[in-house]
Parts: C-alpha cells; structure tokens; sequence
C-alpha cells in the first residue's frame, strides 16, 4: 500500500485546493463586488484546470503550467507584501504543479500515455 499520492492525483488535489482557497476569498469579501466577481473567475478556472487533468485533457497541462506561473509570481508578490500565510500556501501549492507538470513522465500519465 502507497502512502504517496501519484503525481495526477497531487495534481487535480492542488488544482481544487487553489480553486476553493480564491474562492473562499470571495466569500470573505462579500462587500466587495469586483473582488468577489474576480475571485470567483479565478476560482473557477482552477476548478477547470483540475477538471481537464482529471480527465486527462491535452489543452490543461499548457494552460496549468501558466497559470501556475502566474499563481507562483502573485505569491511571492503577496509574500513580499506581509501577507504570509496566504502567499506561502499559494506558493507551495503553485510550484507543486509546476514541477509536477513540467516532468514528461508525469504529462504522460495525465494523457493516459504511462500508467
């Protein structure tokens, strides 16, 4: 029995857990309608982006390695600022899927390629 989780499910994991946490931002800023709006879009194309490595789409292993850059950028960003907790989790979750998704043996197990 693996305790280790397989690269596509530390994947699709990290993917959710970014979507709930921007937007958990949302709902913690009901009073702000623009960042609750944007919250939400980003929110959801994590929650997208993990959908299509789920499923083993070919479009969201480019569109997550970006995104994972951006999302990597804005935490070292956030961090800079003093928002720390929140910048550190980003951040760990963000190079996570940035490492993963850069191995080609793990890109061969979201398309299916390598079981």
């Amino acid at each position: 029995m693996k305790l280790i989780p397989r690269p596509k499910t530390a994947v699709v994991v990290s993917f959710y857990a970014m979507a709930l946490y921007f937007i958990g931002i949302g709902v913690l800023s009901a009073g702000y309608t623009l960042q609750v709006v944007g919250a939400t879009l980003v929110g959801g194309i994590h929650a997208l982006l993990g959908w299509g490595v789920q499923r083993g789409e070919e479009w969201s292993i480019g569109f997550g390695k970006y995104l994972s850059f951006v999302d990597l950028i804005f935490s070292i960003l956030w961090m800079m600022l003093g928002v720390l907790p929140q910048g550190a989790t980003l951040f760990f979750l963000s190079a996570l899927v940035l490492v993963l998704l850069s191995d080609p043996e793990v890109e061969g197990q979201i398309l299916g390629r390598i079981y």
